[in-house]
């Protein structure tokens, strides 16, 4: 059998498989990612021009964009969680074709503890909240191990004679949500929340975050928020000695 190179290795991991999300230049090739986030999302979502020594953590990365431009805006260390194990698979393929040294894990936003994760500079809260059941309890853990500044950015669905009323709207068993494998409309069972953007703000604020400000708006469908957490320190790793075992 002959040998791959390592670009027709990376290309043949790629073209295995059978959804992408992001679209990420890799190089000698992008993935084929429905969502072009360098166009889409980068050009209004908040992240500093540099993150040189920082901490950073981008929760949901999914194919891991945010994550790798992180790195590539100086970040010392780049966290990346996703729950779902196919995430993480074309993760660890992008990140092989950069030479990254962001690292991917399994894990859920509820699992978040500065005695496992350590604690960040800058958190990364893109296209998440509306996913989960319990997204409170999600901006809480966030808090647990944010030093520094959150950013997040969250659907939204806005009622006008309610706007200044933090309000929710519930799909219990989901929605429609971007194309699936073979860009057919997809249905996605795990949206369940939709907030309007005084109800994110308020969120937010609950959670503890202080100094809030809205960075974009995108004709009532989204909303970009910055929040800092009130005690600022420099975020560090977990103590390797201690966590997670005692």
């Amino acid at each position: 059998m002959p040998q791959l190179s390592f670009d027709e290795w990376i290309r043949s991991r790629v073209e295995a498989e059978h959804y992408w999300f992001q679209r990420i230049d890799l190089g000698t090739l992008s993935t084929p990612g429905w969502s072009d986030p360098e166009l889409e999302k980068l050009p209004h979502y908040g992240l500093p021009d540099s993150l040189i020594g920082k901490r950073v953590l981008d929760v949901g990365c999914a194919e891991g964009f945010f994550s790798f431009e992180c790195e590539r805006r100086g970040a010392a260390e780049v966290v990346a969680i996703d729950s779902f194990p196919d995430s993480v698979r074309r993760f660890n393929i992008c990140r092989a074709a950069l030479s990254s040294r962001a690292t991917a894990y399994l894990s859920n936003v509820y699992d978040l503890n500065p005695r496992t994760f350590g604690t960040f500079d800058l958190v990364l809260f893109y296209g998440v909240l509306y996913h989960l059941r319990h997204p409170l309890l999600a901006l809480e853990r966030l808090l647990s191990v944010c030093t520094g500044t959150l950013l997040l950015q969250t659907a939204v669905h806005e009622e006008p004679t309610v706007s200044s009323i933090p309000m929710a709207k519930f799909h219990p068993r989901g929605m429609q949500s971007g194309p699936d494998e073979q860009g057919r409309p997809h249905f996605d069972p795990t949206v369940f929340w939709l907030p309007n953007r005084e109800c994110v703000r308020a969120l937010v604020e609950c959670a503890g975050f202080v100094d809030i400000d809205t960075l974009s708006e995108d004709d009532r469908i989204s909303i970009v928020l910055r929040a800092s957490s009130p005690i600022q320190k420099d975020g560090s790793p977990p103590d390797q000695k201690a966590a997670p075992w005692s």
